[in-house]
C-alpha cells in the first residue's frame, strides 16, 4: 500500500492547482468576470473546497498575481549570473515567460487594463513585503546602468523599461488567437517567436540610444504671445531700415 502524503502536502498542493486554474480564469475574464465556480469547476472540486484555502475571490486573485511575479522576478534575477548584455538576457527571459505561461501573460495584461480591481488590492501589493518588486526593478536598473556611459545623463529608469518591454510580448501572446483570425498570423508560431526575439533585442538598443538623445536635446521654452509681433519687427528692420522709414 503506497504512503499517504501529509495532509500539509496535499493542501499546498490543491493551493497551487486553484492558483493555476485561477490564473487562466483571471486571465481570461479578469478579476470582476473570473468567477469562483468557474476556477472550482475546472479542479473538478465544489466552491466551498476554494474558499477553504481562498476566504474570497479577492484573495484568490492576489494569490495568483504573486504567483505570477514571484515567478517572472526569479527569472530576471536569475540573469544576474548570466554573462554578456544584460539586457538582451532580460529580453530573451521575458520572452520565454510569456511562452511558457501564456494565461499569466494574459493576466498580466488584464492587470494592466483594469489596473486594481478593488482599491484594497492596491495596498495589499504595495504592503506584501513577500513580493520582489522592488529587487526585480533594482536588478533591470542595474542592467540599464550597465550599458550606459558613466557620464551621461540617466533618464530611462527600470519601470519604463519594464512597461515598454513587458507591453510589447504581452499584447503579441495575449492576442494570438485575434491577430490570427484577422490576419492569419500565428504569434506564437516558432519563426514569429524568433522574429519576436530580435525585435526586442534592437528595441532595447534603440531604447537607450533614444534615452541618451532625449536627454542631451535642447529644451525649447514655448513661445509667448508677443513673440510673433517681435519677430515680424525685426525682421522690417532688416528689410527697411529705420533711417530710411518716413515718419
Amino acid at each position: 500500500m503506497p504512503p499517504e502524503h501529509p495532509p500539509v502536502r496535499q493542501g499546498e498542493a490543491r493551493r497551487e492547482e486553484l492558483i493555476r486554474a485561477a490564473i487562466e480564469v483571471f486571465g481570461e475574464a479578469g478579476f470582476a468576470g473570473g468567477r469562483i465556480d468557474e476556477v472550482a469547476r475546472r479542479v473538478g472540486i465544489r466552491r466551498p473546497s476554494v474558499l477553504y484555502h481562498f476566504p474570497d475571490k479577492q484573495a484568490l486573485y492576489f494569490a495568483s498575481i504573486s504567483d505570477v511575479v514571484h515567478d517572472i522576478s526569479d527569472r530576471i534575477l536569475a540573469t544576474e549570473d548570466q554573462p554578456g548584455e544584460r539586457l538582451e538576457a532580460i529580453s530573451d527571459t521575458w520572452v520565454d515567460f510569456v511562452i511558457d505561461r501564456p494565461n499569466a501573460a494574459r493576466l498580466l495584461l488584464r492587470q494592466m487594463i483594469d489596473a486594481a480591481p478593488l482599491p484594497q488590492l492596491s495596498s495589499d501589493l504595495d504592503r506584501n513585503t513577500d513580493l520582489p518588486v522592488g529587487k526585480l526593478f533594482a536588478s533591470i536598473q542595474a542592467a540599464i546602468d550597465e550599458q550606459t556611459a558613466p557620464d551621461s545623463v540617466k533618464t530611462l529608469d527600470a519601470s519604463e523599461f519594464s512597461l515598454i518591454l513587458s507591453s510589447t510580448s504581452l499584447v503579441w501572446v495575449a492576442g494570438r488567437s485575434a491577430v490570427k483570425g484577422a490576419l492569419g498570423f500565428d504569434t506564437l508560431a516558432p519563426q514569429s517567436i524568433q522574429r519576436h526575439r530580435r525585435t526586442l533585442r534592437s528595441l532595447v538598443r534603440q531604447l537607450l540610444i533614444a534615452s541618451h538623445d532625449a536627454a542631451i536635446a535642447p529644451v525649447s521654452e514655448p513661445e509667448s504671445p508677443t513673440d510673433p509681433m517681435r519677430r515680424t519687427i525685426a525682421e522690417t528692420d532688416e528689410i527697411i531700415p529705420s533711417s530710411k522709414r518716413s515718419t
